[in-house]
């Protein structure tokens, strides 16, 4: 049992500063934040934001904190919870992939309502968000990979804890109470796979951005916890996990894990992505799906276990099927919202495309690359390999690119660009409110 990882953590929480971090995971930072804020505003009006506003309003959680892309004020804690939820609930958002962890959609938010808490700068904020990414993403690598495979939702027990420390050090709070502040968050950790495919995924990521502002509020109060809330006896990982490694934490502050975190192309389960390259491929080789007789596709184990859905009924099922990645790869040339759609989950063509899918899996595939075999009609057979799907690690989303995703997000803004320029350089604004007043 490791006796000093909650104060190692809380130390480097409390002591870091933005000129600490070195320019290239400040850009990374960056381009996290941006992405989650175009998230955020893009989906504000979806289904399950207007469920979770209309229950905020029957509990009287309104407040002084802003909902992004909305006019509506909550409660820190609650205005994290649904800015959390809307950055996650169209699985576009990003991944750090060695633990499967979507880091922003918990920590950014949970930031955010912080620095307006208090009126931080954009430094502060930022730093937070560093924080929250280095913390949450050494977690989960720590806990990987009994804790994924006994079904724990890496982002909503490891969020958290991550959006603890960002609010924690956007609040300055010192390293006795960061660590209160984590062991509050520690015990409401909680989160299960068999949510993916329902409103209820995005809530427990928006929940996780919830505690960490709530836990950071109450240590910043006196409230405290047990000194080893992480690696005790009966802490978290004992609890929800088997052979934890806790080597992913001693260069906390000497490498920095924000600069893995990819940025989703497609809105779906990552680890779908490359499936959905090998769709566009074969469509932009000239093949047409009325020619196609079958599919095989050779993905890495991990493609199953989250994306096993073989008939999805509704969109946010068709988000973890690998069939329906495949079918609008090559169907749409796309694999966007608009892809995941309702609408689209149940389109015949699409269906049917799927029903010609067959997905093997091998443990010597990359994440994120896969295999294709498909035969034609007439028997002709055409084969290729998607090496690293596209904004994986080793092809990443471009600046450019990223800019047009959030203002493509950002359309029912009256001037997108507006908000891009903001979220963009969010380390050099005043304060919170230079953003919301883009961002609505």
């Amino acid at each position: 049992m490791s006796t000093d990882i909650t104060t190692g953590i809380s130390s480097f929480v409390a002591e870091l500063n933005w000129s600490d971090i070195p320019e290239s995971a400040r850009v990374a930072a960056r381009r996290t934040a941006a992405n989650v804020i175009g998230l955020s505003v893009g989906a504000a009006h979806d289904p399950a934001a207007e469920a979770v506003l209309a229950a905020a309003a029957d509990l009287g959680q309104r407040g002084t904190a802003q909902v992004l892309g909305r006019s509506e004020q909550l409660t820190a804690p609650w205005a994290a919870l649904v800015n959390g939820l809307t950055a996650h609930v169209e699985d576009f958002d990003d991944t750090y992939l060695s633990c499967i962890l979507h880091p922003g959609a918990p920590i950014v938010p949970a930031a955010l309502a912080a620095a307006e808490l208090v009126g931080a700068d954009g430094a502060t904020l930022m730093t937070g968000v560093v924080a929250g990414v280095e913390v949450a993403s050494r977690l989960g690598d720590a806990l990987w990979p009994s804790h994924f495979d006994r079904g724990w939702h890496v982002t909503a027990t490891t969020g958290p804890i991550g959006a603890a420390c960002a609010a924690a050090r956007v609040l300055g709070l010192d390293a006795t109470r960061t660590a209160a502040a984590i062991a509050i968050a520690a015990t409401q950790a909680a989160g299960h796979t068999e949510q993916l495919g329902s409103m209820t995924k995005a809530f427990q990521v928006g929940r996780a951005a919830s505690t960490g502002v709530e836990a950071a509020l109450l240590a910043e109060q006196g409230f405290t916890g047990p000194a080893e809330p992480l690696a005790g006896r009966r802490g978290m990982s004992a609890l929800m996990a088997e052979d934890v490694d806790w080597t992913p934490m001693a260069d906390l502050g000497s490498r920095w894990l924000v600069e893995q975190n990819a940025l989703k192309p497609y809105s779906c389960g990552i680890v779908s992505h490359p499936v959905i390259d090998a769709g566009k491929r074969l469509r932009a080789e000239g093949v047409e799906a009325g020619a196609v007789e079958s599919v095989t596709l050779d993905v890495h184990p991990r493609v199953l276990d989250v994306m096993g859905v073989t008939e999805p009924e509704t969109g946010l099922q068709s988000k973890f099927s690998v069939y329906h990645c495949f079918a609008v790869g090559l169907l749409r040339d796309a694999g966007g919202p608009a892809e995941f759609s309702d609408e689209t989950a149940v389109d015949p063509a699409i269906a049917a495309l799927r029903r010609r899918v067959t997905v093997n899996t091998n443990p010597d595939r990359a994440p994120d690359s896969c295999g294709l075999t498909a035969t034609l009609t007439g028997g002709a057979q055409v084969e290729f390999t998607i090496e690293h799907a596209t904004a994986s690690a080793a092809a990443p989303m471009t600046d450019a690119e990223l800019q047009d995703k959030v203002v493509r997000l950002a359309s029912r803004l009256e001037d997108p660009s507006r908000l891009w320029d903001v979220a963009w350089r969010l380390d050099e604004i005043a304060g919170a409110a230079d953003l919301f007043a883009v961002a609505r």
